[in-house]
């Protein structure tokens, strides 16, 4: 079959329209439907009338070019039959981690705290593993680091492995104190940017400093410069340092004010676990010169040790996102509450401040406060002198231990326990929707909010916007409790479109509690949801006690693999493993749809920062419409996930438009419109306002739409 696509108004096409699309496992016209949610299959089924080559003619007056004045057949990325992508083999992740060099045979990389980023530039995401732990420092001469910085390199036999970069790197520098220029400073997590607009890319490393274990004057917070190769030494110090004991469990990059310099805004938990009050999270603006600032109260972000029942007290905060919710082109910044407690959505107000709104757009808790079916509440209860009206059932646990005081009935001490909380458009609306990652225990009850999606909506309040929160049920993310005493141990999330198909998928890692493990919800569209592995492990990824991930095309073949982390936290005879293992799984996606990554070039102060971090990419192909935000990192200890944005197309094999709003003061945004190819990598310039293609290795190409 053969589709003209009429006269274009330009005379020359580009070369990059010679590309194959797919691979031989493109679709051509295929359309993904709803099918039965709730019944065995996938509810996925996929027609095509497009199966074999696509070829565009192209015929117009280009004036006496080439031979004579009529201008040369330009043929379209070829599109074969696409077939379901779960259909026709064993599991979608294979585990390749022996190959990749992290198992005990190899590397025998440990840790729980994962992202994944080209620190090189050679064009392949390389990765950072950090364990858990309070204040503990690397053993340089003992040879124990609890800190990997792993590059990506070819294995010599076609494939790629890691290879490790600890020591080279720098990264673990002591730069205060005791041992000052040797290696072994504490630090627990790490985010990613081009944080001088050099193009490439720096680090925020983060430290969590117990009050209750030796603290060293070199355990601090720092920024550290990338010399271009994976190099990091710190940068000039600044209050982005601060000295003292701070609980620092979380940061991402955004730059706030629009002024081309990417910002930090860092999340810390309680000042000594297990008391109430939290510790104030900081807002650090980039001065140019490598140097940050506090601005945390000038932008009216303090909090205070007081207010708890108003929502004005510091939080115990386990996780920081940033992203636009209000689609007015500025980032908000949002947080996310452990102890119960509700959460902070922070709406910038153009750049020169900032308020929190989250009771106002539903996003601090959800609406059940209801703690009757509170087992420490119902062992109060039935203690004898306190009779509740209605009293509730008797207790399911031993009461002879329990903790219940007037505080807990409060609305404030029943919401959830949040770790990570993620952004991405998961309806498909042009929204960015959040997902909320919750530690959840049986015997605290419905009051405490699990896991779930908050959808992004119109409303008619002062902000234009709220959430809604329809439920697992609705949205397809059920997930039964195989045991009595059930926990859910929900610490990251991720979003991305694992098979390539058009639709963003959600992963939600599962761990330290028995029972716990990893959920693949493959997206249908329009918000519905199923568990590929409710009939059977199909993913690969349902592996118990997952703990930490990472989501990145390792090996640059189109589809994006996923590197997991296991927790050993209250191991039983069930744990797989008795060390924090690391483990790589490779996509091998068959029939898989095809795809696109674009990475962005800012033009640094004046314009938008270097990595484009708050871009906002928009494509269309086909009547479909695809949109993503670059983020900075998100979520409990620093999830990254490459500085780039993927996006599956399913059955579309070229892209018609594209539109950009790009992260400057003017928030500027540039269109194309034509024909670009798809199953490539491109880098968007913002100066120049051309599309590169990347090839590893390679001089970017540019290209035209």
């Amino acid at each position: 079959m053969r589709m003209g696509i009429g006269r274009l108004g330009f005379s020359l096409m580009v070369l990059g329209f010679l590309v194959g699309c797919g691979g031989g496992n493109g679709g051509g016209g295929a359309d993904v439907g709803v099918g039965d949610i709730g019944g065995g299959d996938l509810g996925v089924e996929v027609g095509s009338d497009l199966t074999g080559e696509v070829v565009g003619e192209v015929a117009g007056d280009v004036g006496a070019e080439l031979a004579g004045d009529v201008a040369p057949e330009v043929v379209l990325p070829q599109c074969e039959a696409w077939s379901d992508p779960w259909g026709g083999q064993e599991k979608l992740f294979v585990d390749r981690s022996a190959a990749w060099g992290l198992d005990d045979a190899g590397l025998n990389v440990l840790g729980n705290r994962l992202a994944a980023v080209d620190l090189d530039g050679d064009g392949y995401p390389d990765l950072v593993v950090h364990q858990v732990g309070s204040n503990d420092r690397d053993d340089p001469q003992g040879g124990t680091f609890k800190r990997r910085i792993l590059l990506n390199r070819p294995d010599g036999k076609g494939g790629r492995t890691f290879v490790d970069h600890t020591v080279a790197s720098g990264y673990g520098r002591i730069v205060l104190g005791e041992g000052v220029g040797g290696l072994g400073r504490a630090a627990h997590f790490a985010v990613f940017a081009d944080a001088d607009n050099d193009g490439d890319v720096d680090l925020f490393s983060g430290t969590y400093i117990d009050v209750n274990a030796e603290v060293r004057p070199g355990d601090r917070s720092i920024v550290m410069l990338n010399d271009g190769a994976g190099v990091y030494s710190p940068a000039p110090a600044s209050e982005v340092s601060p000295e003292g004991e701070w609980t620092t469990t979380s940061a991402t990059w955004v730059d706030y004010d629009r002024d081309g310099l990417v910002d930090l805004w860092v999340g810390n938990f309680y000042a000594i676990y297990g008391y109430e009050t939290g510790l104030q999270d900081r807002l650090f603006r980039n001065n140019g010169d490598g140097t940050f600032s506090d601005v945390t109260a000038a932008m009216g972000l303090n909090t205070s040790n007081t207010g708890f029942e108003s929502g004005t007290n510091h939080r115990p905060t386990y996780g920081v996102s940033a992203c636009d919710v209000n689609g007015d082109g500025f980032t908000d910044l949002l947080q996310s509450s452990y102890g119960r407690q509700f959460n902070m959505l922070w709406k910038n107000l153009g750049g020169k401040a900032f308020l929190d709104i989250a009771k106002v757009v539903h996003y601090d808790s959800d609406d059940n406060m209801d703690y009757s079916d509170n087992n420490f509440y119902r062992c109060w209860c039935h203690a004898g002198s306190n009779q509740c009206d209605p009293m509730p059932a008797a207790p399911m646990i031993n009461c002879q231990s329990y903790s219940w005081g007037s505080k807990d009935a409060m609305p404030y001490r029943n919401g959830g326990n949040t770790f990570s909380t993620l952004c991405a458009d998961l309806n498909g609306d042009g929204r960015n929707d959040v997902y909320n990652a919750e530690i959840v225990h049986w015997h605290i009850g419905q009051s405490s909010d699990p896991s779930q999606i908050l959808v992004n909506g119109e409303a008619q309040n002062e902000h234009g916007f709220e959430f809604s929160r329809p439920g697992r049920e609705a949205t397809g993310l059920v997930r039964p409790a195989t045991m009595a005493s059930w926990n859910e141990g929900d610490i990251y999330a991720a979003a991305f479109d694992a098979d390539n198909d058009g639709v963003m998928d959600l992963y939600q890692p599962s761990s330290d509690y028995p029972g716990t493990r990893g959920w693949l919800f493959r997206g249908l569209g329009q918000g519905l949801f199923v568990d590929v592995d409710k009939d059977g492990s199909l993913s690969g990824l349902d592996e118990p006690r997952v703990g930490g991930l990472a989501v990145a095309d390792f090996d640059r073949d189109g589809d994006l693999d996923v590197v997991l982390a296991f927790s050993t936290m209250r191991c039983d005879a069930e744990c797989p493993f008795k060390t924090p293992v690391v483990r790589l799984f490779e996509n091998g996606t068959d029939g898989r749809g095809n795809w696109v990554r674009v990475s962005f070039r800012g033009k640094g102060a004046g314009g938008s920062n270097g990595a484009g971090i708050g871009a906002r990419l928009e494509l269309r192909s086909g009547g479909k419409v695809w949109a993503q935000e670059l983020g900075g990192g998100y979520g409990h200890f620093g999830v990254q996930n490459t500085l780039s944005l993927h996006f599956g197309l399913g059955g579309q094999c070229y892209l018609e438009s594209a539109e950009l709003r790009w992260p400057n003061a003017q928030g500027s945004v540039s269109t194309w419109s034509g024909v670009l190819p798809a199953n490539s990598e491109y880098l968007v310039d913002e100066e120049s306002g051309k599309w590169y293609r990347l090839e590893a290795g390679e001089e970017p190409v540019e290209v035209a739409w």
